[in-house]
């Protein structure tokens, strides 16, 4: 029998810091650097202003957190039984966006899920960031770029850092269309309603910036904007990307006729505001804290209170020109 001895004191991996507990901290330490608080330093001032009053109705944030984390477990067990789970050996670099994502944020990785739905959506639930659930469907994963598709990731990674999961779930529950028109006045007011809604559109723009942290370059997230409006049609085919200049027209038109307001009903702001507000975000100093590689030379930036004030204006539907 042969006996073999290990120099500790002279292995090239003695100096390596394999101590979970100092990993965790270090962890910890890294993440507080964006951090203000509990709010990222990168989020919507809008969405902690408009959520702070949602917390102010009696029991609404308990009750949210409690109803969460009831239905993700379930949630969990029914997208295992008909989708495909991304993993190291299934979807490898699928699962690799979300480690990507999930480790500049700062979260627990996602369980993304490949579901076979010709709907041009994905979505997240999680009552925390610890063990989430991702779902992309085919109908989106098939009509994007994979840096595309990575800003997607990063953008449902962001509601996740930012636990808007917590009420999303409850909030789009209660005003799915298959439940009568009447709940509302029996669960909600509807300033109560309105101001929900207003609080999402304004998530959205706070998710939309983690995907500009999480994304490639800043082209892929803003192609993202294009495909969600356009139902994919930016591709390869017809070589075209987002035009500024013929957005900022559409958002004249938006801001010039009084139809603006319906979208006081709408969960996500008109596509328009979206473009533009990710714009603000590139010029916006937060950003280069976290991907300091991406900044181009001679663009002045603006402070983050800056920044949100002319989102503020901008997702503002009953402010025109």
């Amino acid at each position: 029998m042969l006996n073999y001895s290990i120099d500790t004191e002279n292995s090239p991996i003695s100096a390596i810091d394999t101590s979970f507990e100092n990993y965790v901290a270090r962890r910890k330490r890294e993440a507080g650097i964006h951090m203000n608080g509990t709010v990222p330093d990168y989020a919507f001032a809008l969405d902690y202003e408009l959520r702070s009053k949602l917390d102010r109705i009696p029991h609404f944030h308990s009750l949210c957190r409690k109803i969460t984390s009831t239905f993700v477990a379930r949630e969990m067990q029914e997208v295992n039984q008909r989708a495909l789970l991304a993993g190291p050996k299934q979807f490898p670099e699928i699962y690799q966006m979300g480690v990507e994502c999930a480790h500049r944020l700062g979260i627990g990785i996602p369980n993304i899920y490949i579901e076979n739905s010709s709907e041009f959506n994905a979505y997240t639930i999680a009552s925390d960031d610890t063990s989430p659930l991702l779902v992309l469907y085919t109908g989106i994963v098939d009509r994007m770029t994979p840096g595309e598709l990575k800003a997607i990731i990063g953008h449902e990674c962001g509601h996740i850092h930012n636990e808007h999961t917590v009420y999303k779930y409850v909030i789009n529950m209660l005003f799915a269309k298959e439940n009568p028109g009447s709940m509302w006045s029996y669960v909600l007011s509807q300033a109560n309603a309105s101001l929900m809604l207003f609080w999402t559109r304004a998530a959205e723009v706070t998710a939309d910036r983690a995907a500009i942290i999480c994304a490639d370059n800043f082209q892929d997230a803003l192609n993202v904007d294009g495909k969600l409006a356009s139902g994919g049609t930016l591709n390869r085919a017809y070589q075209q990307t987002i035009d500024i200049d013929a957005i900022y027209e559409q958002l004249s038109m938006t801001l010039d006729n009084p139809s603006r307001l319906l979208e006081i009903y709408r969960d996500h702001p008109a596509f328009a505001r979206r473009v533009f507000c990710d714009k603000e975000f590139e010029e916006c100093e937060v950003l280069y804290h976290w991907r300091p590689e991406m900044k181009k030379p001679g663009v002045r930036l603006h402070t983050k209170a800056e920044t949100d004030a002319r989102c503020k204006k901008l997702v503002n539907i009953f402010q025109n020109k």
